[in-house]
């Protein structure tokens, strides 16, 4: 191949690269070529076949009255909700014959979360909080129970409050507690309460932590086993701890408490601009090989998913390195919390295996097939009976009321630092009962978010400059429910979604359900499926990885290799001030001199993976060399670039290793709504 025919095929950045690589192996500098030019080979490949795709696809809707017909059976429906400023204008419809749902934890309910006279004179009378006193740490001998079941969430958009929950251990996972803090009746037996303070030891509040009844009314008693309670005032980008304590009625004795858990609050745009990072999981399937038959154990003693305490174990020992001690602002979990929501047991284990992280980063959540289960033998939900639910998932699970239109547990979304998020339940043409389709509640409320979003962007305001999106379904993937079941859920889904993400420019979409890793681009939206959490591992289907039309830049092949993924998303530069400018160049040359203390192969990659520690180990041995990859190849995108980062976790990995499997710098500015060749209409089918 002609040098004139490889720079053609290869981007400025790729040929710098080898020939940094050049420097230091000439093997691993040709080897890296060649992976690279195979690759570019394979894409114009594909973008020969998606031209005809497209033109073809461009046939059938060329008469933009069909567009416009399709709306006119809308009309009534989009002026009502223009009028009220409300989408839907009343709970969307559930499939026929579905059940109704336990209210999930609402705002309207805030009021709940406001101490007490009773709970405030406890705490007077027994000299519970004094400012600038807090002991860091407590005697355990007397102690008859310390949780470790803890998690937060978020009640809305505000930064300033936080949901803290505490699982107390029932059931058949371990011995019974409860009978510490509720009698048979459910009266509360003990006064539990969070204490706050900031990161210097000095006490901020105590806030009551309540038994769930206070908050969720539900016929169904089933482990009761979960305390609720709200820590509030807030400041945004700050740092505080907590803990929480458990006193008994009877005598004001201590009996329970937790560590101490240190956290950061989030910011949006108008608070604070500045770096964030997050982490992004999917079929964590807590529960699975724990051996229940509703409520029951099979095996005498119950195993849970060690896979998934494996990878959250990782997932906290790195986080302060991958973040640069920033910590992650929030934990996204794509849904399929646990193996099957219907038992309180899978719950129990899913809390055991990921609090290490939750306890101290506010989780959000969009829901999957697993989470509507109700029953039945293991995990199928056809056994539990054909009614699609979720009861049980609102029970454990709150995500934030944000606006109006969201239908809480099930979409909704949230600015956080410089990225718009969105969460959407993709589950109704399968599993679910809320559909998707072009028709829907839930896809016309879509739209108005990303519309609304745009046109703050567009207009100059002070708006996140990225959306990213979130959901289940495994819309583009080369595994079992995407390429190979194109029939189903997830090819319904993609029809209905794609043309959305293209009309308004939407960066990445975030999702699961594929047990895969599989990294892929189709019309310049980036699509992630990670789905090796805690799930049973599937390959995907190799065969099909030449016959998709969309691109593949990164896929695995390892069928027992665990993945976590990491995102680091950059301040608004363009609303910078001085001093938040002055605040990103020390936070860069703090990463810089981070990253030439690590090995390189933990947070740099070069495309393939067996040689990715050599080459690594290589730079690591020319310092000269390193520096210049990380001054050309890293700083500068970290100013307009989301940079995202996945590990590996095998079965003998320790926890602290950080060996790259994945990494990926994406634009943050939005794609150009412009296009005057895309006709916008809906479905549109990519997988053919």
């Amino acid at each position: 191949m002609t040098t004139k025919k490889i720079r053609s095929l290869l981007s400025n950045e790729e040929q710098e690269l080898i020939k940094l690589i050049g420097f230091i192996s000439k093997r691993y500098s040709w080897e890296t070529k060649t992976h690279l030019i195979q690759r570019a080979q394979l894409k114009k490949k594909k973008d020969k076949k998606r031209t005809k795709f497209l033109q073809k696809i461009d046939s059938k809707r060329t008469k933009r009255k069909y567009v416009e017909r399709m709306k006119i059976p809308l009309l009534p429906l989009l002026l009502s909700q223009a009028l009220t400023q409300g989408i839907p204008l009343r709970e969307p419809q559930r499939k026929k014959g579905s059940r109704e749902e336990p209210k999930q934890l609402l705002v309207d309910v805030q009021e709940k979360f406001i101490p007490s006279q009773e709970f405030t004179q406890f705490i007077e009378e027994n000299d519970l909080f004094t400012e600038n006193e807090f002991i860091e740490d407590l005697p355990l001998k007397d102690l008859q129970f310390i949780s470790d079941k803890i998690y937060l969430q978020r009640i809305d958009a505000d930064n300033s409050k936080i949901l803290v929950k505490m699982y107390v251990n029932w059931g058949y996972l371990s011995e019974d507690k409860l009978p510490l803090f509720i009698d048979k009746n459910g009266n509360e037996l003990a006064y539990c309460l969070i204490h706050v303070s900031d990161i210097e030891n000095k006490s901020v509040a105590v806030f009551p932590l309540t038994h769930r009844s206070h908050y969720l009314s539900d016929i169904e008693k089933t482990a009761d086993s979960l305390f609720i309670g709200m820590i509030s005032e807030l400041k945004p980008n700050t740092k505080y701890k907590y803990r929480i304590e458990c006193y008994k009625k009877e005598c004001s004795t201590i009996f329970a408490r937790t560590k101490l858990f240190a956290f950061r609050t989030s910011f949006n745009l108008n608070e604070k601009n500045k770096p964030i990072f997050f982490s992004v999981s999917s079929d964590l399937h807590g529960g699975r090989d724990g051996g229940f038959l509703r409520g029951k154990v099979q095996a005498s003693i119950p195993i849970g998913n060690t896979d998934l305490g494996r990878v959250f174990r990782s997932l906290v020992a790195t986080e302060q390195k991958i973040t640069f001690g920033e910590g992650y602002s929030l934990a996204v979990a794509t849904g399929d919390l646990t193996e099957n929501a219907f038992y309180s047991e899978y719950w129990a284990d899913l809390f055991t295996r990921c609090s290490p992280l939750w306890n101290h980063v506010p989780l959000l959540t969009t829901i999957g097939n697993h989470d509507y289960y109700t029953g039945g033998k293991g995990r199928g939900h056809v056994l539990g009976g054909l009614d699609e639910d979720c009861r049980y998932w609102h029970k454990y699970i709150t995500n934030p009321v944000t606006g109006p239109g969201v239908l809480p547990g099930h979409w909704y979304s949230i600015d956080q630092g410089n990225v718009h998020m969105i969460f959407l339940d993709t589950n109704g043409t399968g599993w679910g009962k809320y559909n998707i389709d072009c028709n829907s509640a839930q896809w016309h409320w879509l739209e108005n978010d990303l519309k609304t979003w745009r046109e703050k962007l567009d207009r100059g305001e002070k708006a996140p400059e990225t959306c990213l999106v979130f959901f289940h379904s495994a819309i583009f993937s080369c595994g079992f429910w995407g390429q190979g079941f194109d029939w189903g859920n997830d090819e319904k889904v993609q029809s209905y979604l794609t043309p959305l993400f293209r009309k308004y420019g939407v960066r990445m979409v975030l999702f699961g359900h594929d047990h895969i890793y599989q990294r892929t681009k189709w019309m310049n939206t980036h699509y992630l499926v990670n789905g090796r959490h805690g799930g049973t591992m599937r390959p995907d289907f190799f065969f099909l990885r030449n016959r998709a039309l969309f691109d593949i830049n990164r896929s695995s092949n390892n069928r027992t290799t665990r993945v976590y993924t990491t995102f680091y998303v950059p301040p608004n530069n363009k609303h910078s001030t001085d001093e938040d400018q002055s605040d990103f160049v020390l936070f860069k040359k703090k990463i810089r001199n981070q990253l030439l203390s690590e090995p390189t192969s933990s947070f740099f990659f070069f495309g393939l993976r067996r040689n990715n520690v050599q080459i690594g180990r290589i730079f690591d041995k020319h310092k000269e060399k390193k520096e210049k990859l990380i001054d050309d190849f890293i700083l500068p995108k970290l100013d307009t670039h989301l940079w995202l980062r996945a590990f590996a976790v095998e079965l003998n990995s320790e926890p602290n290793e950080m060996e790259i499997f994945d990494m990926a710098f994406i634009r943050m500015t939005p794609i150009d709504t412009q296009d005057k060749h895309y006709i916008f209409s809906c479905p549109e089918k990519v997988v053919n």
